[in-house]
């Protein structure tokens, strides 16, 4: 496996970040945003009110940072955006519009032109490697499991009874795992949690939706195949 592995996953995360960070209307958004879409010898422009027709109150430089994001409105909720086709996805985008405070003027820019701040925003999700399952199929894991990322391309964990690892990579949002499957043999206490590590190891296996969302942290990888679905929170280092 190469050993790019992790930048790819840097890569990859930070596209989803770009594409879902002002696409979802909730006041729990970033805290700052920097413009991304906009020609060098370009603005972005501020308007009075959330439409494109609004007057013109001031403008934003095509790198412009340190946008404080006063809340946004018109698009899909993180439920909504994992359910929509691209094309409603794009169509959510063109929705958008962001109230913002820059250089001393409040008023509403296109959403679409937006991206969480890298200078502002916590830390890179995309170096949280270690991620901690959250919800199998949309109920709570009967016991504590993990998924990890290594740098040359490892994909390893717990499924709450037994370790694995195995190996994969990342093609844009796709997550591609086709190595060999290496774990432990316990025997697992219940049934619940036996049911828990095969859905678990049915679900890392193949190719993978993968969305990633800037406002709660979270990562979850559909797996339609295997009819499995991991919601994953990042794990300290």
């Amino acid at each position: 496996m190469k050993a790019d592995f992790t930048a790819r996953l840097a890569l990859a995360v930070g596209m989803l970040l770009a594409a879902v960070s002002v696409a979802l209307a909730t006041a729990d958004g970033p805290d700052f945003f920097m413009v991304r879409g906009v020609a060098a010898d370009d603005v972005l422009n501020i308007r009075r009110e959330p439409n494109p027709k609004a007057e013109k109150i001031g403008e934003i430089p095509p790198d412009g940072n340190g946008i404080e994001n006063l809340g946004c409105e018109g698009g899909l909720s993180f439920a909504e955006w994992l359910d929509a086709t691209e094309e409603e996805r794009e169509a959510s985008e063109r929705r958008t519009w962001c109230r913002i405070a820059y250089d001393g003027i409040e008023g509403w820019v296109a959403g679409r032109y937006l991206e969480e701040s890298a200078q502002q925003a916590p830390a890179n999700a995309a170096e949280q490697l270690r991620w901690s399952l959250t919800a199998l199929n949309g109920e709570a894991p009967v016991a504590e499991a993990f998924v990890a990322f290594a740098p040359d391309g490892a994909v390893s964990g717990s499924t709450g009874c037994n370790q694995f690892i195995t190996s994969g990579s990342f093609d844009g949002r796709i997550l591609l795992i086709d190595g060999p499957v290496t774990m432990t043999k316990a025997a697992c206490p219940s049934e619940a949690l036996a049911s828990q590590e095969k859905a678990i190891l049915a679900g890392l296996q193949g190719r993978i939706d993968q969305v990633f969302s800037p406002f709660s942290r979270e990562l979850v990888l559909s797996n339609p195949d295997a009819g499995v679905t991991l919601r994953l929170s990042p794990l300290s280092h």
